[in-house]
């Protein structure tokens, strides 16, 4: 060979397993419940106490990529794509799953995991379940964190979140759903189209769909479960229950959250024995994402003080 030859060649190209995306400072892995594959993300030490975060309706374990990462030094972290949800599978119909159905998949996690009790955080629907579970079964949890969420939430914030999820039953490209969040969200720091992934999969078409069942029924059967009374389908005995919880809860509100209210929140902590309110500032209801230092840091002091751990 020439040396002349030699200057011009050109390894093969090496390729890789695709990266599958991992948390800031963290973990990604499945595990099989009952049957169905669940996504989840993890922080810390196995050894650590544990806390379980739950996202709200639409979202992905992936919103508490912050709050994982603040808590990693003292607590166990794993956060959870809920069912029909992100890497997770549905349960059924997205019309015939209630909050009883969804905490009672919980359980069979913790078991999964060897854990118990827990510490939940639950954002939105999140803290929905969180608190069916801590009613329904209260050996499991040891404290709660609800994020910008209650037994009485405002019918506007709701309707549009409603709306949004109506409007756009898919995308051409990532830039296209960023702009679309963008307007969504206007006060929220657009984020690079490509992190999108974590929300969105591309269909066979090209085209990109969100990650959960309620971005994949069409708008006609989205309009028959707003027709419903969603407070009557989903919140329906939830202030009976919380009267029930004994264990420290932290309500945390969005500071602009068009969702729960100031009153809302200060209602529902007065309905839970053993509950105090904070408020988020430079936050809506999607407050962990708002303001993301603001949210680790009031949930890091909250369960420093309840659940100190041992030094």
């Amino acid at each position: 060979m020439s040396s002349a030859d030699a200057a011009v060649r050109v390894e093969p190209e090496q390729h890789g397993p695709e990266e599958h995306d991992v948390p800031k400072a963290g973990r990604s892995g499945f595990t099989v419940i009952d049957g169905r594959q669940v996504h989840y993300l993890e922080w810390g030490s196995s050894l650590a106490p544990v806390v379980l975060a739950m996202h709200g309706g639409g979202q992905t374990a992936y919103m508490f990529e912050d709050i994982g990462a603040t808590l990693r030094d003292e607590r166990h972290v794993i956060a959870i794509d809920l069912p029909g949800h992100g890497e997770s599978g549905s349960l059924q119909d997205v019309e015939g799953v209630s909050r009883q159905e969804l905490a009672a998949t919980v359980p069979g996690l913790l078991d999964d995991f060897g854990v118990r009790p827990v510490a939940i955080i639950g954002a939105s629907l999140g803290g929905i379940v969180a608190m069916t579970l801590a009613a329904a079964r209260p050996e499991l949890v040891s404290a709660i964190v609800l994020i910008d969420v209650g037994h009485r939430l405002e019918p506007e914030g709701v309707q549009r979140i409603i709306d949004f999820m109506q409007k756009h039953e898919s995308f051409a490209s990532l830039e296209e759903a960023a702009a679309a969040i963008a307007e969504y969200l206007p006060n929220r720091k657009p984020s690079p189209p490509e992190r999108l992934r974590r929300n969105l999969r591309q269909r066979p078409d090209g085209r990109w769909v969100w990650k959960h069942s309620l971005g994949r029924i069409s708008r006609e059967r989205m309009q028959r479960i707003e027709d419903r009374d969603w407070e009557q389908e989903i919140l329906v005995g939830l202030d009976e229950e919380a009267a029930t919880i004994q264990i420290p809860v932290l309500v945390l509100r969005g500071a602009s959250s068009d969702v729960l209210s100031s009153d809302g929140a200060s209602e529902i902590a007065a309905i839970l024995p053993n509950a105090r309110v904070a408020t988020i500032a430079s936050a809506g209801h999607l407050a962990a994402g708002d303001n993301p230092a603001s949210t680790a840091n009031l949930i890091k002091g909250f369960l420093d003080e309840v659940l100190p751990t041992k030094k």
